[in-house]
C-alpha cells in the first residue's frame, strides 16, 4: 500500500490528504458538539480526590448496610441539599434492621441522586425513595414541574405512564397464574398495592437521558405477589 502512494502523482496525492483533513475535521467538531452541554458549567469540588457523589457515612451489620451519600461541590446551596440528605437519612444510623444505598448520574447539566431505602423493622418492609435533582449551572434543585416541562411532559403523562405498568403487572400475574380475574380485579390488585393515585408519592429521576419517577408501593399480600416483584418495578419511565 505503501509502495502505490508513493507511486502516485502529486494530482492523486493532494485530493487524498485534503480528504483525510476534511474527514479529521468534522470528527473534532463532532465531538465538540457532543461534549458541549458535559463542559457547559464548572464544578469546583471541596474535595478533588473524591468523586462527584461518594458515601460520607456508612453502617454495616450482616445483610443489612447504610451508606449516606455527600454532593462534593463546593457551594452554598450543595451544602443546603447536603444537610437535607443529612437530615433525612440521620434515623437510618440508628436502626439495625435497614438496607440504604443510593445512586447518581449526571445527564447534561442536571446531576440525579436517588436514595433507595429498604425497612425491615416492620412486620413487612417498607420502600423509601428520595430524589434530588441539581442544575450544576445554577446549583439549584430543579423542581419537578422543571423537569416536567423541560421534557414537554404532563402529570398527565405521567399518571398514564405509571398506569400502563401496573395495568402491565397485573396482566402478567395473572398469566402467572398467582390469582384469577374473579379472585382479585383490576381495583383488587390497586388496593393490595395501597394505591389510590397514580402520582401519590413520586420521586422525579433522569436516568439515562430518560425521566423515571420512583414510585414505593405495597408488594405484599395474602396472596403473595412479593415473589413476581423486583427492585426494578419501583421505577416508571415516563413517556407520552
Amino acid at each position: 500500500m505503501i509502495e502505490k502512494f508513493k507511486k502516485m502523482d502529486n494530482s492523486k496525492k493532494i485530493p487524498i490528504v485534503i480528504t483525510i483533513a476534511v474527514v479529521l475535521i468534522v470528527i473534532i467538531i463532532l465531538l465538540s458538539f457532543l461534549r458541549k452541554d458535559e463542559v457547559s458549567y464548572k464544578i469546583v469540588k471541596e474535595d478533588d480526590t473524591k468523586d462527584l457523589v461518594y458515601t460520607v457515612d456508612s453502617k454495616r451489620k450482616g445483610k443489612f448496610f447504610i451508606n449516606i451519600p455527600y454532593i462534593n461541590i463546593d457551594d452554598s446551596s450543595i451544602k443546603s441539599i447536603n444537610e437535607d440528605i443529612d437530615t433525612y437519612t440521620e434515623e437510618f444510623l440508628y436502626k439495625n434492621m435497614i438496607r440504604s444505598d443510593y445512586e447518581y448520574e449526571v445527564n447534561g447539566k442536571v446531576l440525579s441522586l436517588v436514595i433507595k431505602t429498604v425497612d425491615y423493622d416492620d412486620d413487612t418492609p417498607i420502600v423509601y425513595f428520595k430524589t434530588y435533582n441539581v442544575n450544576l449551572e445554577t446549583n439549584k434543585l430543579v423542581s419537578d414541574s422543571e423537569l416536567l416541562n423541560s421534557y414537554d411532559f404532563t402529570y398527565d403523562d405521567v399518571s398514564k405512564s405509571i398506569e400502563k405498568k401496573f395495568i402491565y403487572f397485573y396482566k402478567d400475574l395473572l398469566k402467572e397464574e398467582y390469582f384469577d380475574e374473579e379472585e382479585c380485579d383490576y381495583d383488587c390488585f390497586l388496593e393490595n398495592r395501597d394505591v389510590e393515585n397514580y402520582t401519590d408519592d413520586i420521586y422525579f429521576y433522569i436516568n439515562k437521558g430518560n425521566l423515571v419517577v420512583y414510585k414505593p408501593f405495597e408488594v405484599y399480600s395474602i396472596i403473595g405477589e412479593e415473589k413476581y416483584f423486583s427492585e426494578n418495578d419501583y421505577k416508571f419511565i415516563i413517556n407520552k
